[in-house]
């Protein structure tokens, strides 16, 4: 049995690596077609479980009967008496890549536990560029780039805000609309690529300063890889609708991700 975190480390990263080779090779034979939909709900398309495929075969692979596997296309593929649990997502950002836009990335997180404060290690692929963001408790580091939290306020900030938040004027107690526009008013930019996992990713290398999607809009796997990376950099996070979300939940969060503690605050403060 794999343990060590050096070890899990290598598994997420051959693991995206096969799936970053999958998915290439869907987009060179142009495998983008519906086949479905998946197991939380959303459209499933060739290329979704192609890649999926090939990141849960390596998985099993390294993991045999161990690891008790989520996966946005399978759901969950269980095993008796796990020691591990990993959750996939295969392709976050499915319709820009159904649209020849290749913002798109796939993102890994290996738990002790059901739950996210379990997270051991995680990972996350850019396919663009094939950039991989590695990292656990004792560090993160970038294959292909190279690690830089800024420290912005607000007012100088770069923000990824997720349209959805636009599309909602209630979300239990607060108007998620009310406070995208106080953001987008106070913040310098707003940028919005719709893959979640790769808009947080891109804090690390200080190419942005936040993340926020005030809707509850997301799931589990969308996020969860990149804010524990982003934990492990230095940076903070809120996630809206659990403190500590379990990795088998097909819910959908509210997450505000940034570079700093004092950003995060700032952002919360629009609540006020």
């Amino acid at each position: 049995m794999i343990n060590t975190e050096n070890s899990l480390r290598g598994v997420i990263c051959e693991a995206l690596l096969r799936g970053h080779e999958a998915l290439i090779e869907c987009m060179r034979n142009e495998l983008t077609g519906v086949e479905g939909r998946g197991s939380f709900g959303d459209y499933s398309h060739q290329f979704d479980l192609i890649t999926e495929k090939a990141v849960i075969d390596y998985v099993k692979e390294a993991f045999g009967e161990k690891a008790y596997i989520i996966s946005e296309e399978s759901g969950e593929i269980r095993c008796d008496n796990p020691e591990l649990y990993v959750l996939i997502d295969p392709v976050d950002g499915s319709t820009n890549v159904a649209n020849g836009i290749m913002f798109c990335a796939s993102a890994i997180l290996i738990s002790r536990s059901p739950y996210l404060s379990g997270t051991i290690t995680a990972g996350v692929i850019d396919h663009s560029s094939g950039k991989i963001y590695l990292g656990d408790k004792n560090g993160v580091s970038i294959i292909g780039g190279h690690l830089k939290l800024r420290k912005n306020n607000l007012s100088k900030a770069l923000v990824f805000l997720d349209l959805a938040s636009l599309t909602k004027d209630i979300e239990d107690s607060y108007n998620p609309t009310e406070l995208s526009l106080k953001l987008v008013r106070r913040a310098k930019n707003t940028r919005f690529f719709a893959a979640a996992s790769l808009e947080i990713a891109q804090i690390l290398e200080g190419r942005a300063d936040a993340y926020a999607c005030f809707a509850k809009d997301l799931k589990i796997m969308d996020f969860a890889a990149s804010l524990c990376l982003l934990k492990w950099a230095g940076g903070a996070y809120q996630i809206l609708g659990s403190e500590n979300p379990s990795l088998l939940d097909t819910r959908r969060y509210g997450v505000i991700a940034a570079s700093s503690r004092e950003l995060l605050d700032e952002i919360l403060a629009l609540w006020d």
